[in-house]
């Protein structure tokens, strides 16, 4: 790009580390990260948030927390997507405790949960066979007035799979609809 005289933006740089990350070549995400808070380019939430993404999912979750505590000092606010990356890594390390503090942190910071946040932790949980604490997701979306799409319905027929003295909680999904 410096050789055609063509000046990358934001977009250009959440681009590149999203594309590090999804290609697992986080040495090369984070070698750019650094280098553009060195050079005092000011970082997003996407930019961010795509380097968090790729943390995560390559199970690198000690470095994806440091990430997520300096976001406030970047002068960013997680966002529920940044929530839910956070989440999600929790949950497919098998770090529940963790996910499930830091939802809660969410709420208390007053981040409302979307239906995939709700929808990662319930699939964390179930892949952990706890029934119980599906259960009370499911209905703290029911009292949220949250519509469940077909990834809730898919959850909760797997629970139903493993328990099915669940069965009786079918009733708080009042109808799935058609959209996924």
């Amino acid at each position: 790009m410096k050789d055609h005289d063509l000046t990358p933006n934001s977009a250009t740089y959440s681009i590149l580390l999203d594309g590090f990350g999804k290609n697992n070549c986080l040495d090369e995400a984070i070698d750019l990260f650094q280098s553009l808070e060195k050079s005092g380019h000011k970082l997003n939430s996407l930019n961010c948030n795509c380097l968090l993404d790729g943390l995560c999912k390559a199970g690198k979750l000690d470095l994806a927390s440091e990430l997520f505590e300096r976001y406030p000092e970047m002068g960013l606010v997680p966002t529920v997507y940044t929530y839910t990356i956070m989440i999600n890594g929790f949950c497919k390390d098998g770090q529940l405790e963790k996910a499930d503090s830091l939802f809660l942190e969410m709420e208390n910071k007053g981040s409302a949960p979307d239906v995939v946040t709700f929808n990662t932790l319930m699939r964390g949980f179930c892949n952990n066979n706890d029934a119980p604490k599906v259960v009370e997701l499911l209905q703290k979306m029911a009292k949220r007035n949250f519509s469940p799409d077909s990834y809730t319905a898919s959850i909760v027929v797997d629970l139903l799979s493993k328990d099915k003295s669940y069965s009786k909680f079918l009733q708080l999904i009042p109808r799935f609809s058609n959209k996924g």
